[in-house]
């Protein structure tokens, strides 16, 4: 069970720096004429999009997750001081 874990920690972990990385790389678009020769049928721009919301609000939420423990354990530790 802990390979498992391991293993799907190491696979998301794999993602998530092959999007950073592809993500950094800007787009070139390539025009020939004034034909636009479309290679993917994948709505990229919308996953993008997507994905900026996302990592946006899971920021947002960490971060709001963090300052309440840091607001426990200070509480904590006021309380425990002689």
């Amino acid at each position: 069970m802990t390979d498992l874990i391991l293993e799907l920690t190491v696979m998301v972990s794999l993602a998530i720096i092959v999007y950073l990385m592809a993500a950094a790389v800007p787009r070139v678009e390539e025009e020939m004429g004034e034909e636009r020769i479309q290679r993917t049928s994948l709505p990229l721009d919308k996953l993008d999009s997507f994905l900026v919301k996302f990592k946006d609000k899971l920021l947002r939420r960490t971060k709001i997750l963090l300052m309440r423990i840091d607001n426990l354990i200070s509480r904590q530790l006021r309380t425990k001081k002689p």
